[in-house]
Order: structure tokens, then sequence, then C-alpha cells
């Protein structure tokens, strides 16, 4: 699991360092060949800044890649402004630069499947955010597999996993710290993200290291909610900390508890998901008129 989100982190930062490096360094004798690596570049990137963990990678690292790719583009469209847009002693552009063309094929119609199907809208169901006092950031979101992991689950398909980012815009003091208090997230308070009835608090689960998983207790420590049609569960919350009831009624923004790292959670993180009462299957839900996907933002 280490090496797995090293190698990740590793790939999302030195892919875009490299491809704006050699953007940098590139001299095409005709514009039309620095348009299409140009594209592949753009492309690229574009993809990894969708897909990557940039609360694990770093918020302010993303935006800095974004910055080196723009500090690469303009000297290099600079120095290729005036030449000509195509040499004839080099061949069909499709040929000479195939390699280019294969790739950027494949990364704009993954960029393509991302966009559209990942982060579409099925008909979303208004909830307030459900976490107070941070800066907080989606890991696990949007309606594919590739954003995020729960998405295979009809019940979980629009499920969301949430982090905090400190100052720094890390979600912990270190790339996997073993203790649960060093990550920006725990112990902040949950709230109810609906007005409703309280159909399940479960509380009393211990608080795991990370990496370490109760997969007997899936949720871990919980809170249901009946918000209407809905229901509304609320899991991975720290232990000693559910201050409702079953039965209980709620209003939109009461505390419920606050996050912890109970249950099959691998470190800590608030788990929200919103179910159809009649069918069963997962609802999507936004905040604030924003359907939150991997990476989106939320201050409160």
């Amino acid at each position: 699991m280490i090496a797995v989100i090293v190698l990740l982190s590793f790939i999302s930062i030195a892919l875009p360092i490299a491809f704006s490096w050699r953007l940098w360094r590139l001299d095409e004798p005709a514009r039309l060949g620095w348009l299409a690596v140009l594209a592949e570049t753009v492309v690229l990137v574009a993809l990894i800044l969708s897909l990557g963990r940039w609360d694990i990678a770093g918020i302010w690292t993303r935006m800095a890649l974004v910055g080196l790719l723009v500090g690469c583009i303009l000297p290099s469209a600079f120095r290729h402004a005036r030449r000509p847009w195509h040499v004839a002693d080099a061949g069909p552009i499709w040929r000479s630069h195939a390699p280019t063309w294969a790739s950027l094929a494949l990364f704009g119609a993954a960029l393509v499947y991302v966009m559209v199907w990942g982060m579409a809208r099925h008909d979303p169901r208004a909830l307030a955010f459900p976490l107070e006092g941070g800066r907080f950031v989606v890991a696990q979101g949007g309606g594919i597999g590739i954003l995020n992991h729960h998405a295979g689950h009809p019940a979980q398909r629009h499920a969301l996993d949430i982090v905090a980012i400190d100052a720094a815009g890390f979600r912990a003091a270190g790339f996997l710290p073993a203790d649960p208090a060093r990550y920006a997230i725990f112990g902040k308070a949950v709230v109810s993200p609906c007005t409703g009835t309280v159909t399940a608090a479960v509380d009393g689960l211990p608080d795991l290291l990370p990496l370490s998983a109760d997969r007997t207790n899936p949720a871990g420590n919980h809170v249901v909610i009946a918000c209407g049609d809905l229901q509304v569960e609320l899991a991975h919350l720290r232990k000693g900390s559910v201050v409702v009831a079953a039965g209980q009624q709620i209003a939109v923004g009461t505390v419920i508890g606050q996050v912890g790292n109970s249950g099959n959670s691998t470190e800590p993180h608030l788990h929200v998901h919103a179910v159809d009462a009649r069918s069963g299957m997962g609802v999507q839900m936004s905040f604030d008129g924003v359907v939150p996907v991997r990476n989106t933002q939320f201050q409160r």
C-alpha cells in the first residue's frame, strides 16, 4: 500500500515535470510539429491533474505544476512563432510524429472519459456540507472507478471520502503517519447534512492505526439519517464522539460526532453516501450547488 502511494505520487509529479521540460527544450522545424507536442503535453498534464490524489502530493504542488507548464509553454511558443507551418523535406506530419499522435489520441480519449462520464450529473440531491472547521478535499468521488473506488457498488456509487488539508496543502503531517491525530481531518466536527430522523447511531469501536482496517464492521462508528426519501450515512467516526441516538429528530447542521478512523478505513476520513430508501440505489449529492468529484475543495 505504501509503495503504491509513493509510486503514484511520484508519477503525478514527475510526468508533468518531464513533459514540461521537453516542451521547454523543444526545437521543431515547423509549427505543426510543435503544436502536436504541445497538445500531447497539455492533455497528459490535464489528465494527471484530474486523477491525482493532490491531498497526498500537495494542493500547492498541483498549482506549481500548472505554473511550470505555463512557464515552459510561453518561451517555447515564442521560439516557434515565426517558423513555417510545415517543412516539405520532413515528410507528412502524421508520419514524422506518429508516436505523438498516438499518445495524444490515447490521453485525449482518457481525458474525455473522465470529464464526460466521471464528472457527469445524475439528478443530484442538494445537501449541506457535513463538516466544519477547516479546508476539505474530496479524495474519492465521481461516477467512475478511476476517480472513486466506491463506484462499482450500487448503493455507494456516488459515495464520497473526504479529507482535510493543512496550511501547506497536505492531508497529514508526514507521508503516511502512524498516528491518526497527525491527519488534518481527525477530530473535525461532523454535522448533519439534512433535517431528519436518526435511524442508526453506532459508537464504541476503536480508532485504528492507518493501514489497519476492521472489515467485520465496515462503517465503524457511524450515523444514518432518514432525510425524506433518502438514507444518508456518515461513517468512520471517532470513538466516543457520537452525540445523537436512534429515533432522535435533528436539524441540518446539528453536530453528530467527529471524524475518526474506525471500521474498514485505511486512514482518517469521512465517508458519506446517500441511498434512495425505495430502490436502495446510491444517489448523487451536491453541496452549495457543486457535485463533488476527486480534488473538489470546500472551505468551512
